[in-house]
């Protein structure tokens, strides 16, 4: 993969242009997938349940997927995207279910596994933990607009 790894012509911005370590290059997203697994998933299968007490960090690759709370639908999140980023930060359950659109590929990174690549490169560990608080930022200022 590229260092282009995130911009697809023709895909969706990342949500509300919310995409994860946006200029690093392919050494650092080297490190991110030996510690996130991707996962596959098809149109309509469940990525992230409603409830879920995983303390993970979601990372969409490929594809977009659709975040929904009870019966809305709350938005969209394509390549670069993440979702996810409270429950890994505050382990609180997802309190929504996010669903595969099209084909989707999703980087899984789990608490233990940012831990251990934290170890490794703690640069980048910094620099991931300062780029979801700008993502975080980013939807709360979206948030306020629609206050």
């Amino acid at each position: 993969m590229d260092d282009s790894l995130f911009t697809y012509p023709g895909a969706p911005p990342a949500a509300g242009g919310a995409a994860l370590l946006r200029d690093a290059g392919e050494r650092a997203w080297a490190l991110v997938r030996e510690h996130a697994p991707a996962r596959r998933y098809r149109p309509g299968e469940t990525v992230l349940a409603a409830g879920a007490a995983e303390r993970c960090l979601w990372i969409v690759a490929e594809g977009r997927v659709e975040v929904a709370g009870g019966r809305a639908a709350l938005g969209e999140v394509g390549p670069g995207g993440v979702f996810g980023e409270l429950g890994f930060l505050d382990g609180a359950p997802s309190p929504a279910t996010v669903r595969a659109l099209d084909d989707a590929t999703v980087l899984r990174l789990s608490l233990d596994r940012f831990e251990v690549l934290a170890g490794k490169d703690p640069a980048l560990a910094r620099r991931l933990l300062f780029d979801l608080a700008r993502v975080l930022a980013l939807r709360l200022a979206d948030l306020r607009r629609l206050a």
